[in-house]
């Protein structure tokens, strides 16, 4: 596990160690409270990868958006909170993560990350807290 004190401008940091992980393992879970900044680390990953930026926002009430970007195709983004996970997987989750592209998963809580290690993938996670001056970024591959 790697840890990261970042500022917002400096998340950059956080988006090369993606892009080289992403590569082995496209799902990433993304864990935080609210405002702790998960939209704000996926937008800043769709702009290192060269894409369009002023569409990247919560997928709250549509579920997931796709970004297209230079590096990946598409990235994909969701957002399960407060889904059951039992619904998510009725309207067809894990078919949609099998879709080539990078999976971003905000709210991909424990439970959601042993299922996919269950059925074969291989999921990094990030666990996201405040801190003082900056984010800390707890990152698993």
């Amino acid at each position: 596990m790697r840890e990261l004190r970042l500022q917002e401008n400096e998340l950059f940091r956080l988006c090369e160690i993606l892009q080289e992980s992403v590569a082995q393992s496209p799902i990433v879970l993304l864990r935080g409270e609210l405002g702790s900044g998960k939209t704000t680390l996926v937008r800043s990953f769709v702009a290192a990868c060269g894409g369009d930026t002023s569409e990247v926002t919560s997928p709250t009430f549509s579920l997931s958006q796709g970004y297209v970007c230079q590096k990946y195709g598409t990235i994909y983004h969701y957002d399960i909170y407060r889904k059951d996970l039992a619904q998510m997987l009725e309207l067809g989750l894990l078919e949609c993560l099998e879709s080539q592209g990078v999976h971003f998963v905000e709210w991909g809580e424990l439970d959601l990350e042993q299922l996919l290690k269950q059925n074969g993938f291989t999921p990094i996670s990030i666990d996201i807290e405040l801190g003082q001056n900056n984010r800390i970024y707890k990152v698993s591959v």
